[in-house]
């Protein structure tokens, strides 16, 4: 179980191939492989419009879809609650949760990309990028929309309930980070907060949601929203680390957004906390220089940024290890591994 954390810039050959990438993610989700491949076909026929302008628009979407991990959750975590006095497992309405789950996230990225002036997402142009920040906007409360639309249809309205909840707080997450731009005396425990807010409610509700609908006691609910959250936690950090060390050719995104947008992430939290006055001057003057559009390379150059990744991959490493302890409350199952193991790709990834 215990992952190396990681270095600050690892070196080239570290990083898996996709095809390396792929093997590990099909491994992972091997118990559910029929569920998530049937939820990813729910969320493609939602993702139709007999209009003629949205489905131009969509052809960028199509591509957002990534490691679906989200969705993994909902139907690893319903796998998981699968025993005499732990619950009855799957059921179809796990396959609808994991599809909405995934379209929420994918409204998001629509919407992230907007605010980050983002231009690649998944090696593709971004929607905004190829058609717009309003048609971009428009796309994503669409998207938003046919999610709830589903939602709305099942037996029990425990789904929508939870996830009108969720989408709120990452609307407020959102928020609170573009308040905060060029905010150099954010402290870590607020920053931790707003990635709460915008990643980690997600994340959380999705195995929440995947143990109730699994008919799971109260308790191995919470601690799969426990799981959830920590899990969501770990990822976002690595996520701002890979803005700041990773490779757009890896990653498959534009990077250096969070500097281009004023956004303070835990690694130049870190870095504010250990440097002097006229450093901190310094660091201010390079995010704000918008004519240097390297920015990343000119902050790694003048200061110690690599030893800052660190410590915020070590944070990223024991919120992992508390998620992780969390699957204590399932019984032994592939499926229970499996949910490790994505804990562990969560800190691993590159991309």
């Amino acid at each position: 179980m215990g992952a190396a954390v990681p270095s600050a810039a690892p070196p080239s050959e570290a990083v898996p191939s996709a095809e390396v990438r792929e093997v590990e993610l099909h491994e992972l989700t091997a118990p559910i492989a029929k569920e998530l491949d049937a939820s990813s076909d729910r969320m493609i026929r939602e993702l139709d419009s007999d209009s003629e302008a949205v489905r131009e628009v969509l052809g960028s979407v199509h591509r957002y879809r990534g490691k679906r991990l989200r969705a993994a959750n909902v139907l690893l975590v319903g796998r998981a609650c699968e025993g005499p006095g732990i619950g009855r497992g799957l059921s179809a309405e796990h396959i609808k949760i994991a599809a909405i789950v995934e379209l929420i996230h994918v409204a998001t990225l629509v919407h992230d990309d907007v605010l980050d002036r983002a231009e690649v997402r998944r090696r593709t142009p971004t929607v905004n990028a190829r058609h717009g920040n309003q048609a971009a906007v428009l796309l994503g409360d669409w998207i938003y929309a046919r999610a709830f639309g589903i939602s709305t249809k099942m037996e029990s309205q425990t789904c929508s309930r939870v996830l009108a909840d969720v989408t709120a707080t990452i609307c407020r997450g959102e928020i609170e980070q573009c308040r905060a731009k060029y905010n150099f005396d954010l402290t870590e425990e607020e920053y931790l907060r707003a990635i709460d807010a915008k990643t980690a409610e997600l994340y959380a509700a999705a195995c929440l949601l995947g143990a109730h609908y699994a008919g799971a006691s109260d308790a191995l609910a919470q601690a799969m929203e426990r799981f959830g959250r920590k899990l969501g936690l770990a990822f976002q950090i690595v996520d701002d680390c890979l803005d700041l060390d990773g490779s757009e050719d890896v990653v498959g995104k534009s990077l250096g957004t969070d500097i281009a947008e004023g956004k303070i992430t835990l690694p130049i939290i870190d870095l504010l906390r250990r440097v002097d006055s006229g450093g901190r001057r310094r660091l201010e003057a390079i995010f704000r220089d918008e004519s240097d559009p390297r920015r990343v390379a000119t902050l790694a150059r003048e200061f110690d940024l690599a030893a800052s990744l660190h410590l915020s991959y070590q944070t990223a490493e024991r919120l992992r290890l508390e998620a992780v302890s969390e699957l204590d409350a399932l019984p032994a199952s592939r499926a229970r591994d499996c949910l490790r193991g994505a804990a562990d790709y969560v800190l691993r990834r590159r991309w």
